[in-house]
């Protein structure tokens, strides 16, 4: 077959020398018949019908060439075919688009945007907007600068009725004029994208935050009134919304939705938005003490949380290893690059994983990340190396938990050499029904719950302490210690012989924020009711918190029912209506994973550690973000006791 092959070329060659196309043609069509895939000899056939004007014979040739060239990856070699197949047919759009797919290939900038823009052209004019947005997300994406471009990706894709992909590109231009400072690009681009779904909050903000950039406060406001309608509890919806109040000269509005916003971000623990808030506040009412004290309890809080695990004495860097991962976390944290820094502080652990101050420095960098459950056992590892350091540690813990730390009856941190009833030195008066030995014997959290009965808070306070440093994720200890910090905000102690939890919470700010157009809210909404009876909760005001929790409907408020029974040392009430609830509960209710990891406490509350053991290997499969830290150290103990 070579030799007949090798005869057949010649001839070809021989017909084209004395100018015969038909003869040359015959003898490469003969080749073609013993070698269908010989590419070079098909094309040869397509350039001769060029020749001879038989433009339907060339293209159906060349066309072949160019997708043999194409599924081999051989672009530069395509672009000379497909300049030829242009010729023929230069309203083809997708000859144009592989066109220009092969100038990007081959680094030609220049001569493929000029093509795929021919190819966006040519779809748009057949009435094909999706194949158009095809080549526009090329030219957008070969020049990353221009914007624009993809603006003309999302008009194209809304224009051919892919929502979902039309709004995907809008957002990326909206957060790129963001990431410039175009507030007014952002909110011409977001209106744009409501115009496909309605009900996106995020849009809405992004609109209302362009209109109070440009000082329309009025329309700012009529943006802002769905996404409240939607995220009440949002902390950019009330941001935005204070921003709006203010800007059309309604203060008192303003200061209302600023206290609320300072609520939100006390109930998720995000102390820098609760301070921002309240002086926001102070500057509209600079004579009001109850947001003066506010203010200063939470700047206070802020001071305390700003201290790091990694500015003590014990966690300091030895070696100069150390040292250079250290700092460069703490770098990159500071500028929001939290994964690189988990990423380095892990690998230099993975060889020196007993060095504290890189295990402190990993804790802190998941802290800035927002994922404090996650940081608690590295704490955790810490505390049996802290030495004078330990109470620093409980209270680190005990702060990014969202539960005050430790504090003395007047508000202040509690050192040891400032206690005046220091209970290992003074003499321990007789305990009714009991003895030393006994109280000994029953540990640390009993001593310090005895201690308190009697109105020795210090010395309970560093009974607990104790108790702390042998389990750090007690949840129980962390309650009477935000208990009685809770107590040591009243103007005046209690008399010993009064409960912590039969003192009456502390009076709110009265009132709430008018609705942004043009009635005013609801006086309270059942989520602010919870909040509130949550927050009564966690700091040992069961009563308080149990007279609202049973108002309100739904698991989350059973949640809060059960926390407050909790807090009143009703376990067994608490253990009946969770049990209740999570049987009548859908699996998808966003406070399902909360019930269950409350249930499983109660169970280890009251000794019932393999019940306790399946509801958080329960939880961890269904949610497994959920508390990550607390979750794992759970069962990890768990699994030591049913062994």
């Amino acid at each position: 077959m070579s030799n007949e092959r090798q005869r057949l070329e010649q001839e070809a060659l021989q017909q084209l020398n004395r100018g015969s196309t038909d003869g040359a043609l015959k003898a490469y069509l003969h080749i073609l018949r013993l070698d269908p895939k010989d590419r070079r000899v098909r094309q040869k056939v397509g350039e001769i019908y060029l020749r001879q004007g038989k433009g339907a014979d060339a293209e159906k040739h060349l066309r072949e060439v160019v997708d043999s060239l194409l599924k081999e990856g051989s672009h530069r070699a395509a672009v000379s075919v497909l300049k030829q197949l242009a010729g023929l047919r230069p309203d083809d759009p997708q000859i144009q688009s592989d066109l220009g797919e092969c100038y990007l290939a081959g680094g030609y900038q220049s001569d493929a945007r000029a093509a795929l823009d021919a190819a966006v052209r040519g779809w748009t004019a057949l009435g094909k907007p999706l194949l158009a947005a095809k080549p526009a997300r090329r030219v957008a994406e070969a020049t990353p600068g221009d914007v624009t471009l993809r603006l003309r990706v999302g008009e194209l894709l809304q224009s051919g009725g892919d929502t979902a992909g039309a709004l995907a590109a809008y957002q990326e231009v909206i957060d790129e004029f963001r990431r410039r400072g175009r507030l007014d690009e952002v909110g011409r681009v977001a209106e744009m994208a409501l115009a496909l779904k309605a009900d996106d909050v995020g849009l809405w903000l992004d609109a209302a935050q362009a209109r109070i950039a440009s000082g329309d406060f009025k329309r700012a406001l009529q943006a802002l009134q769905p996404a409240f309608a939607a995220a009440p509890k949002e902390p950019r919806t009330l941001d935005l919304l204070a921003r709006a109040f203010e800007g059309s000269g309604q203060p008192d509005r303003a200061l209302k939705v600023l206290v609320e916003l300072s609520r939100v971000a006390a109930d998720r623990a995000e102390i820098k938005g609760e301070v921002e808030a309240l002086r926001r506040a102070a500057a509209l009412v600079p004579d009001d003490e109850d947001i003066r004290s506010r203010l200063a309890n939470a700047e206070e809080r802020l001071g305390r949380f700003e201290q790091k695990l990694t500015s003590l004495q014990f966690a300091q860097p030895v070696h100069e290893e150390e040292l250079r991962v250290v700092v460069r976390a703490e770098v990159f944290a500071r500028y929001a690059m939290v994964d690189r820094a988990e990423s380095e502080t892990r690998a230099a652990l993975s060889s020196r994983g007993d060095s504290v101050a890189l295990i402190a420095a990993l804790a802190e960098v998941l802290v800035s990340g927002g994922r404090s459950t996650e940081a608690l056992p590295w704490m955790e590892r810490l505390l049996p190396r802290a030495g004078v350091d330990a109470n620093a540690v409980i209270d680190r813990m005990a702060l990014i938990r969202g539960m005050p730390a430790a504090a003395s009856l007047d508000g202040e941190l509690l050192d040891e050499d400032e206690l005046t009833n220091d209970p290992r030195s003074a003499p321990v008066e007789p305990l009714p029904d009991d003895d030393t030995d006994a109280a000994v014997a029953d540990g640390p959290e009993v001593e310090g719950d005895r201690l308190a009965k009697r109105g020795d808070f210090a010395g309970a306070l560093l009974a607990w302490r104790r108790a702390l440093a042998e389990d750090p994720l007690n949840e129980g200890v962390l309650a009477k210690i935000a208990e009685l910090r809770n107590a040591a905000r009243s103007t005046a102690p209690p008399p010993a012989s009064t409960p912590l939890a039969s003192r009456a919470p502390a009076k709110a700010f009265e009132g709430t924020f008018a609705e942004v157009e043009p009635e005013a809210l609801d006086e309270v909404s059942p989520e602010g009711g919870i909040g509130e009876a949550r927050a009564l909760a966690s700091v040992g005001q069961g009563e308080a918190a149990l007279a609202i929790a049973r108002g309100l409907e739904g698991l989350e408020a059973r949640v809060v029912e059960a926390q407050a029974r909790r807090a009143m040392n009703d376990l067994g009430k608490a253990l009946d209506v969770l049990r209740e609830a999570t049987n009548d509960a859908a699996e998808d209710d966003p406070a399902y994973p909360e019930a269950l990891f409350d249930l499983a406490g109660l169970y280890m509350a009251t000794q019932k550690h393999r019940s306790a053991q399946r509801l958080l290997e329960e939880l961890r499969d269904l949610a497994p973000q959920y508390r990550t830290g607390e979750v794992e150290a759970r069962l990890r103990g768990l699994q030591l006791l049913v062994r």
